[in-house]
């Protein structure tokens, strides 16, 4: 086997030694690289060359066509799928909890707004999740570091565009047409008064960006333009603990539901060729 040299000796070995330094950084570094791969019987020269591991977007440039424009790819994450259940479970039980309270004759909460929030949980459950972001292959190969690997996923899938935008209100969960340049104010004002309640803020969840808190009070408003498919939360009264707790997380799980309906999934895992590939 061809011997390995450490780096700095292998440039001096026929030269006398300079007088004692300390030793540099990169030095260290370079001599802790040459620890390792001796250790392990190679040469760096000799070293295989990793293949890279295969991509979603090497996935979607190996498929005869690509989705169409008026569709919404999405993929999901194994770690994500299982994280994400635990998560609509929680929020069913903090709403449980809410409902106790209501029964009491709890003021400021309705009960129909949190039942028909339960049940939008369990529907958003039953027809499955995507880790959010874009999954299209423009936004993959423009941004390398969200392409993810194939080995990785649970699932892919496309969804149908959506031409509607949801209201999470204090009576109940309603979609409305979504029209060119709809902002949140102007959505708002359409809103009857006791349907808004008392909601000092909003979350906004859009199809393709982190949720954002703004708020909707004379005192603090803030205005947002709507593209298709975002989903409006107004907060409930944080005075007690569930409350607050569902004001915290329900934003997340909204970014996680699929965007858009009918959807197909287009494969639980990535066929078996490639995720060998990958291994």
């Amino acid at each position: 086997m061809r011997r390995c040299l450490p780096p700095d000796r292998a440039a001096t070995r026929d030269y006398p030694m300079p007088n004692k330094r300390p030793l540099s950084q990169g030095i260290v570094r370079r001599a802790a690289r040459w620890v390792m791969v001796t250790s392990l019987g190679l040469c760096p020269a000799l070293a295989p060359a990793m293949t890279p591991a295969p991509r979603l977007s090497d996935w979607w440039l190996e498929q005869e066509a690509l989705p169409a424009p008026d569709t919404r790819p999405y993929y999901l994450l194994r770690t994500d799928a299982t994280a994400h259940q635990r998560l609509g479970r929680r929020l069913e039980a903090e709403l449980s909890t809410l409902l106790g309270q209501a029964s009491l004759g709890r003021p400021g909460i309705s009960r129909a707004g949190l039942r028909s929030w339960q049940q939008a949980i369990q529907g958003g459950l039953a027809r499955g999740g995507r880790t959010p972001g874009r999954a299209d292959l423009a936004a993959l190969l423009a941004s390398p570091r969200h392409d993810p690997a194939l080995a990785s996923l649970e699932t892919v899938g496309v969804c149908q565009a959506p031409d509607w935008v949801e209201i999470w209100s204090r009576d109940d969960v309603a979609r409305v047409a979504w029209t060119t340049g709809m902002h949140l104010h102007d959505l708002l004002a359409r809103l009857p008064t006791e349907r808004v309640g008392t909601a000092q803020a909003a979350w906004l969840v859009s199809p393709h960006q982190a949720p954002r808190r703004l708020g909707i009070a004379a005192w603090n408003a803030r205005d947002a333009e709507l593209v298709p498919g975002s989903r409006i939360v107004l907060e409930l009264t944080d005075d007690v603990p569930a409350a607050a707790w569902i004001n915290r997380h329900l934003p997340g799980f909204l970014a996680s539901r699929l965007p858009g309906e009918p959807c197909t999934s287009l494969g639980r895992t990535p066929p078996d060729s490639q995720r060998d590939r990958s291994s």
